[in-house]
């Protein structure tokens, strides 16, 4: 059959045998086809209100026109085009059932639309040639599976509905030969599927999927609000060559890598404001730099992984901060490299932003800084590697603790709280109290300074000078007369330190007074949780015993103590309320000298007179039996040894090195005295 005519009449052309056709044949009724292929050309042209059946079978050129509605529901075939697939114009309709699709094999000219309202319908673009496709039509789904690839020609202008799935080989697109991605349509790309130029559209959503490690390409449009979802669904990893702006949602069944190399690094930013990231497995991570950029004060901002997250509690704390950008290396040694084994291999660099992307100061925020590390929980075969914890730091977990890099060491920085093990993946914990960007790395908290001990304390027996506006001066005359221990002796307080014989000054500073022993309690009557000896000078100062600087604080876990101060005879006393202990609370100062801030209150101390008209207090002297209370017994000790010269005895309760009445005076006008510390 060369050429087939029929008149505009509904009519069904119904055919068991074969149809031989080289020419064209044009169909204007229903079509009924047993055979499985024809050749020439088929015109489908029904013209009307009413609908037009389409044989499903395997055509060589086919082409579609009319206002008829072109039902294609055969759904045991689909509807193969070898050479071409056309359709008119956008009065051309065709109506595909949902377990069917239609293939076409080279040239596509397509101006209709498929499944007007619907967002299914598979149109393959599957042949072994490089395919030449163009028009203006719409269709709901694209599957391009041709190794040749396909090239978009004449204008392109191809409106995709629901998605445009790159299976297998390249679409060739340009800016003026290009396709359209209509508004909340997708482009799914498989590991051998790619498209060469980013396609037009509002906003449209991506998905990678696939076995094999992939590069994001085109797919992903270079500003910042056209990229709505963004799925990474392909286990072996995505990496990024752009930066990538994901505005509606992000799921991750596989890692992202922002950094191909140490010189091509992208940033992975995600705008919304009220949902975070979904990781599916929950092993999943961004590896690199990830940005919120809409902040909700009160809420947790989920970052590379589930277990990462910052959150500022209210809108004060978070100060001018409008973005966080935080980048995370699993699997590396902390900046700089020659930390040594003391560090988890990760490393975390935070930045706090404005609105535009500009850093703000640091101390003009406060935050919760969710950390997490990888720990080998989980089969390593399906898995991978996932330890991250070097072998000598493996049962010491518990005290691991966040740190930033602060000129050449790094010291704790927040308040890190007990690491958990309840997630198969992570050991996680969370550090509050965090006011500074910068380099971070998980570490043993023993390692550093927490926090420095900045406090004025008197003691009663030591005081020579007061009233009026002098400057209150304790006696440094142990130090004097050369009988100051340069170690702390192995007596009470001082045996309470395990670093006691540590401890050793080469030559006494001439305006120290005595050895003093600070604790850390988490609640008053709880045993001291950690122990510090430091010198007391006669300002009130207790310095370190090497740098003689403000005491710092080694060795503790970030937290609120109470803060309580030992003496060898005078009765201890400690801080009312409970203190922060971290660096972000370095420069707090703790006047001891102030009744107000003294466990017990007032009567708790000693009042020694005033100083510029306030009361000045002091740590009561004359407790030389050490039981925290001053009775006869002390009185009768002190007596026992008087006229005593030139030693560090423990009943010199003025610690002038001599045992005289002074001395009893001292302990006697104090009876009755009991220290309110437990």
């Amino acid at each position: 059959m060369t050429t087939a005519v029929s008149a505009q009449i509904p009519s069904t052309l119904n055919s068991q045998g074969v149809i031989h056709n080289s020419g064209t044949l044009e169909i204007v009724g229903d079509a009924i086809i047993r055979q499985d292929t024809i050749g020439g050309r088929v015109e489908y042209t029904r013209i009307g209100n009413d609908s037009q059946l389409v044989a499903h079978l395997t055509y060589w050129d086919l082409h579609f026109s009319g206002t008829a509605r072109k039902k294609l529901i055969d759904v045991t075939e689909p509807i193969r085009a070898r050479n071409l697939f056309s359709t008119a114009d956008t009065l051309t309709i065709l109506d595909l059932v949902a377990p069917s699709w239609i293939s076409a094999e080279f040239t596509v000219r397509h101006e209709g639309i498929v499944n007007p309202g619907q967002r299914f319908g598979r149109f393959l673009l599957d042949g072994v040639r490089q395919q030449d496709i163009s028009g203006r039509g719409s269709l709901p789904i694209i599957e391009l599976i041709n190794d040749s690839g396909a090239i978009v020609t004449r204008g392109g202008g191809l409106r995709v509905v629901e998605r445009f799935d790159l299976q297998r080989g390249r679409l060739d697109n340009t800016t003026l030969d290009n396709i359209s991605m209509l508004d909340q349509s997708w482009i799914w790309r498989d590991d051998s599927g790619s498209i060469a130029t980013t396609p037009v559209g509002p906003r449209y959503h991506v998905r990678y999927y696939g076995e094999s490690p992939q590069i994001s390409g085109a797919e992903i449009p270079r500003g910042t609000t056209e990229l709505g979802k963004l799925h990474q669904d392909n286990d072996s990893g995505l990496t990024l060559s752009s930066d990538a702006w994901v505005n509606d949602s992000m799921r991750l069944e596989g890692d992202i890598y922002t950094e191909a190399t140490d010189s091509l690094r992208y940033k992975l930013f995600y705008v919304p404001a009220g949902t975070d990231p979904v990781f599916i497995t929950g092993d999943e991570e961004v590896n690199g730099t990830m940005v919120r950029t809409t902040l909700q004060p009160g809420r947790t901002h989920v970052m590379n992984n589930r277990r990462t997250s910052m959150r500022f509690a209210n809108a004060q704390l978070q100060g001018p901060v409008r973005r966080i950008e935080l980048r995370v290396k699993p699997r590396t040694v902390p900046l700089p490299t020659n930390i040594g084994i003391d560090k988890v291999q990760r490393f975390f660099q935070v930045e706090l932003q404005d609105a535009i992307g500009v850093p703000v100061p640091d101390s003009s925020y406060t935050l919760d800084f969710g950390y997490a590390w990888r720990v080998d929980k989980v089969d390593s075969v399906t898995y991978g590697p996932f330890e991250e914890t070097p072998g000598p730091l493996r049962n010491k977990l518990d005290s691991l603790a966040l740190e930033r890099f602060v000129i050449d060491k790094y010291a704790a920085d927040g308040l890190s709280i007990l690491p958990t093990n309840a997630d198969p993946f992570f050991r996680y914990s969370i550090a509050t109290n965090v006011r500074n960007s910068g380099d971070f790395a998980i570490g043993l908290a023993s390692y550093s300074t927490v926090w420095v001990l900045r406090t004025k304390l008197i003691l009663e027996g030591a005081m020579r000078q007061y009233g009026g506006d002098v400057t209150p001066i304790m006696s440094t005359d142990l130090v004097a007369s050369n009988i100051l221990p340069l170690t702390p002796p192995p007596i009470y307080p001082y045996n309470l330190d395990p670093n006691r014989t540590t401890l050793t000054v080469a030559a006494m500073p001439d305006s120290i007074v005595d050895w003093i022993v600070v604790e850390f309690r988490t609640s008053p009557t709880d045993q001291a949780g950690h122990i510090q000896t430091g010198l007391l000078t006669k300002n009130g100062m207790i310095v370190d015993p090497t740098s003689f600087l403000p005491l710092p604080i080694r060795g503790i876990r970030p937290g609120e103590y109470h803060v309580a101060f030992l003496h060898r005879n005078h009765l201890a006393v400690m801080t009312d309320g409970r203190e922060l202990v971290a660096p972000s609370n370095a420069n707090r100062f703790v006047d001891m000298s102030n009744g107000a801030n003294v466990f017990g209150g007032a009567s708790a101390m000693k009042v020694l007179g005033l100083v510029g008209g306030t009361r000045l207090f002091g740590m009561v002297a004359g407790d030389v039996d050490q039981n925290g209370s001053i009775t006869r017994t002390d009185q009768n000790l002190i007596w026992t040894d008087v006229d005593t010269h030139g030693i560090y005895a423990l009943y010199d309760t003025d610690l002038d090195g001599i045992l005289s009445t002074r001395d009893w005076n001292l302990s006697w006008n104090n009876r009755g005295r009991t220290s309110v510390v437990p």
